[in-house]
């Protein structure tokens, strides 16, 4: 496994500053999000979870650590404090999760990076859930038919479990 300096080092400080910037403490969080709506629905109490991009307020891991999941904040930049883990990148998980992450990518570079750290984090027969909101998107040159190319490339099964043919929900897993 990579340090976290080592996953940082993946991005450049213009990268991480553009992703910081959507963070998010209203709006679509909470109950009102469909990303950890749907990990709710798939998640068992003795399930690890990671909550990849969690934001300034980790609005989304608090929700569901009330829940009583066991679920881990990770955020980086100028973003990461005391409700993140610094060292959370350093194991794997059955269930990786990022609620308006992979938008907010400013590049297929990006893209391609925060993939393969989202699937370092995933233990053998675990899984992924992430969705592609509309808005913002970071990249013009990023559409869901990318990013679902991205998550085929390195999980066994990708499937579109909810959201809009333009803005989906994805869970990946290395079953069937």
């Amino acid at each position: 496994m990579k340090t976290f300096k080592q996953f940082c080092e993946a991005y450049t400080p213009e990268e991480m500053a553009v992703a910081n910037v959507t963070s998010r403490a209203r709006g679509a969080i909470g109950a009102k999000a469909i990303t950890p709506r749907y990990v709710e629905t798939v998640a068992k109490p003795e399930h690890t979870i990671l909550d990849y991009g969690a934001g300034r307020d980790a609005a989304h891991a608090e929700t569901l650590r009330g829940k009583g999941l066991k679920v881990t904040a990770h955020e980086f930049g100028g973003n990461a404090n005391e409700r993140h883990d610094p060292k959370a990148l350093t194991r794997r998980y059955d269930i990786v999760y990022a609620s308006n992450v992979l938008n907010t990518q400013s590049s297929k570079a990006m893209m391609s990076s925060t993939i393969d750290q989202i699937r370092a984090a995933v233990k053998p027969g675990g899984s992924f859930i992430g969705n592609f909101p509309m808005s913002p998107r970071k990249a013009g040159d990023i559409d869901a038919a990318h990013v679902q190319a991205e998550l085929e490339r390195r999980f066994k099964t990708v499937k579109r479990v909810g959201g809009t043919k333009s803005a989906p929900l994805f869970h990946a897993s290395d079953s069937q």
